[in-house]
C-alpha cells in the first residue's frame, strides 16, 4: 500500500503498527463525518422542501379549512386531515384501501380537488398516523372500521356544519364505504366507489387466471413458475394472495406498476410527516391485512348492498387488474338507487384516483357534486326505521 511505502524503513514495528491504526481511524472518521454531513444535508433539504410545500399548499383560513387532528372513534384515537378552499363546498370523505394503506401522506396530489370539495383524509385503525399512535389494535375488522367511519361522519357533520357528506371508497375502502351508506343513508349525499370490490370469492380466480395469461403473453417464465408454485385461489393465507398481486404488477400498465416508486418521493416531503411516521405507516398494512384476511374472504356486496337510498356512482379504470371493471358492472346493474352512474376511465387502472387525479376530479365535479349538492340541500327522506345493520355489525353509540 502507498501508506506503508511512505513510512521510514527504520521505524520500529510497534510504532509502525500504531501509525497504521491511527491512519485507519482517521480514514474511518472522515468517512463517518462525510456520511453524517450528507445525512444532515439530506434532512435539511427535506425540511426545506416540507416547509416550501406547506406554504404552497396553504389555504386561506378566512374562506377555507385546513386542520389535522386525532378523533376518538371506536375507542381509539384516529387521525384525520380536513382541507378545502371554501367551507361552503360539499364534504368528501376519502376512505382508503388496503386495508392499512392511507392516502394522507400523498394527499397533495389531490390539491386541485380542494377547490370544489372539503376533502377529509382518514387514517383508519391499523393505518398511517393512527397506527403510529396506537400500534396494531385488537379489534380490526370490516364491521369495526365501518362503524368507525359512521362515527367519523357524525363528527364531521357536527364539526363542519353539514347535514350530509359524500363518501368515496377506494378498493377495500369501497367495502367500508358501502357498509356506511347502507347502514346510515341519512348521513350521506352520495356514494362513489373506485376499484369497486363486489365479491372476493368471485374475483380472485378471475384475476389469478388473467395474471397468468399476461405472464405467459410476456414470456415471463420466472413469474409463471412463481405463480404456479404459490397456487390458485381460494388462498390459504394473505401471503399467498400477495404473491399473485406481485406477479400481477409485473405486467400491469406503467402507472400502476410504478405507483409506489412515484408516490414515495411525494410522501417523503409531505408537510407534517416525519420519517418515523412514514416508516411505520409502511409497516401497518401487514397487520391490517393479516387481521382481516379470513373474514373478508366471504365478502359479497350483492348480499347486502343492492338497495342504495342515495346517489350511487362507480368510477373505475378500464385496465383495473385488481378489481376488474367487467365484474363491477353486473353489480352496478342490479343496484337500485335514486340516481346512479357507471363511469369507465380509459387507459388507467386500479389506482386511477391517484394516478390521474384531475381526470377523476372532472367526473366528480360534473357528475357527483351536483347530485350531492341537491341531496345536501333537500330534506332527508330517510327515516330511522329504514336504517339497516350490516351483517355481523353490532349497534354502538357514536362518539367523536
Amino acid at each position: 500500500m502507498q501508506l506503508n511505502r511512505e513510512l521510514p524503513a527504520d521505524l520500529p514495528r510497534s510504532k509502525w503498527g500504531m501509525t497504521t491504526v491511527r491512519l485507519t481511524l482517521r480514514v474511518l472518521f472522515c468517512v463517518v463525518a462525510a456520511a453524517f454531513i450528507l445525512a444532515a444535508g439530506a434532512l435539511s433539504y427535506r425540511a426545506w422542501r416540507q416547509h416550501a410545500n406547506a406554504l404552497a399548499l396553504s389555504i386561506d383560513p378566512k374562506t377555507g379549512v385546513e386542520e389535522t387532528m386525532f378523533v376518538s372513534l371506536g375507542g381509539i384515537e384516529q387521525w384525520i386531515q380536513i382541507r378545502g378552499d371554501d367551507r361552503r363546498n360539499p364534504v368528501l370523505l376519502f376512505v382508503h384501501g388496503g386495508p392499512g394503506s392511507p392516502v394522507s401522506p400523498v394527499s397533495s396530489v389531490l390539491r386541485t380537488w380542494e377547490k370544489y370539495f372539503t376533502v377529509v383524509m382518514w387514517d383508519q385503525r391499523d393505518a398511517g398516523k393512527t397506527f403510529v399512535r396506537n400500534g396494531a389494535v385488537r379489534e380490526m375488522s370490516l364491521p369495526r372500521v365501518t362503524q368507525d367511519g359512521i362515527e367519523l361522519t357524525q363528527f364531521l357533520c357536527r364539526h363542519l356544519g353539514k347535514r350530509k357528506i359524500i363518501v368515496l371508497g377506494h378498493s377495500w375502502g369501497t367495502m367500508v364505504g358501502l357498509g356506511m351508506v347502507v347502514r346510515r343513508p341519512d348521513l350521506f349525499s352520495a356514494y362513489v366507489g373506485t376499484g369497486q370490490v363486489v365479491s372476493i370469492a368471485e374475483k380472485e380466480p378471475v384475476i389469478y387466471a388473467r395474471t397468468m395469461a399476461r405472464l405467459r403473453a410476456a414470456h415471463d417464465e420466472d413469474g409463471i413458475r412463481t405463480l404456479n408454485a404459490s397456487g390458485a385461489p381460494p388462498y390459504r393465507s394473505e401471503l399467498q394472495m400477495r404473491v399473485e398481486r406481485t406477479m400481477s404488477e409485473r405486467t400491469d400498465i406503467p402507472s400502476e406498476r410504478d405507483i409506489l416508486r412515484n408516490m414515495i418521493p411525494v410522501a417523503l416531503v409531505a408537510p407534517g410527516w416525519s420519517l418515523w411516521d412514514i416508516y411505520w405507516s409502511l409497516q401497518a398494512s401487514d397487520h391490517a391485512e393479516d387481521a382481516t384476511f379470513d373474514a373478508d374472504a366471504s365478502y359479497d356486496a350483492r348480499k347486502f348492498a343492492t338497495e342504495i337510498r342515495l346517489p350511487f356512482f362507480i368510477i373505475t379504470g378500464a385496465l383495473d387488474h385488481v378489481t376488474p371493471t367487467d365484474l363491477a358492472k353486473p353489480y352496478f346493474d342490479v343496484v337500485h338507487a335514486p340516481e346512479k352512474q357507471f363511469v369507465v376511465l380509459k387507459g388507467v387502472g386500479h389506482s386511477a384516483v391517484l394516478t390521474e387525479p384531475n381526470v377523476f376530479l372532472h367526473e366528480l365535479v360534473t357528475r357527483v357534486r351536483p347530485a350531492a349538492m341537491r341531496a345536501e340541500g333537500g330534506a332527508s327522506n330517510v327515516q330511522p326505521s329504514v336504517i339497516r345493520p350490516i351483517p355481523g355489525m353490532k349497534e354502538t353509540t357514536a362518539h367523536g
